[in-house]
């Protein structure tokens, strides 16, 4: 049976935040492209009732796929995203970069009356579930970007986030058995396929879909 990557977080315990300065700076680098990309908040302000009769809020509604490198003048194949936003919630898989060699999965809510804590220490104790798997308690970094709560966990390397997107799947999050935020995926295979020639420093499909005049 296929590893999902609860599995990994759970084996990647000790050694990711052994070394947690450096997983502190590779998620830093990766916000410095992130940043710009957590806009669908900002998108529902703009008249929400024309925004959900529009293609933004199909795409709000169903869920849409972001690909980008999160640093910038990064090297070819470093800190490569892949952000999948729907209503409320993010959830991105992010590759190394610099000297940071493991992988990233991270969690946003869009929500203003969001339920996501923000730790005074940076890290906090969350209950995973992803699709079938059984809940895992692991620790997680614990940020806010702008005025936006992130909760990150740490992979032990991009292969084994890579081998955990499925084509959809979905993940439930809890602190202290208080329900964070639900988002479910869609797409997954072909998203692995752009963040793998990211990773391989090969053109990918870097367009906003929010700004694509393409998507109707």
């Amino acid at each position: 049976m296929k590893k999902h990557i609860i599995a990994m977080l759970v084996l990647c315990q000790g050694s990711a935040f052994a070394a947690g300065e450096e997983t502190f700076d590779v998620l830093a680098s990766v916000m410095d492209g992130s940043k710009k990309e957590l806009n669908a908040k900002q998108e529902t302000e703009k008249g929400k009732q024309d925004f959900l009769k529009s293609k933004y809020g199909r795409l709000y509604k169903e869920g849409y796929w972001q690909f980008f490198q999160g640093k910038s003048q990064a090297a070819k194949g470093e800190y490569c995203t892949a952000m999948f936003s729907r209503e409320q919630m993010q959830v991105s898989i992010m590759g190394p970069g610099g000297s940071y060699k493991g992988a990233l999965m991270m969690f946003a809510s869009l929500d203003e009356s969001s339920a996501f804590p923000l730790s005074p220490s940076g890290k906090i104790k969350v209950t995973l579930k992803q699709g079938s798997d059984a809940p895992a308690t692991v620790t997680a970094l614990n940020q806010q970007i702008g005025d936006t709560p992130v909760i990150t966990f740490a992979v032990p390397s991009i292969d084994a986030a890579l081998a955990g997107m499925e084509d959809k799947l979905n993940f439930h999050l809890e602190v202290e058995g208080k329900t964070l935020g639900d988002i479910e995926w869609h797409s997954g295979l072909n998203a692995r396929a752009e963040l793998q020639l990211c990773l391989a420093g090969k053109p990918f499909y870097d367009k906003n879909p929010l700004k694509d005049k393409a998507i109707k």
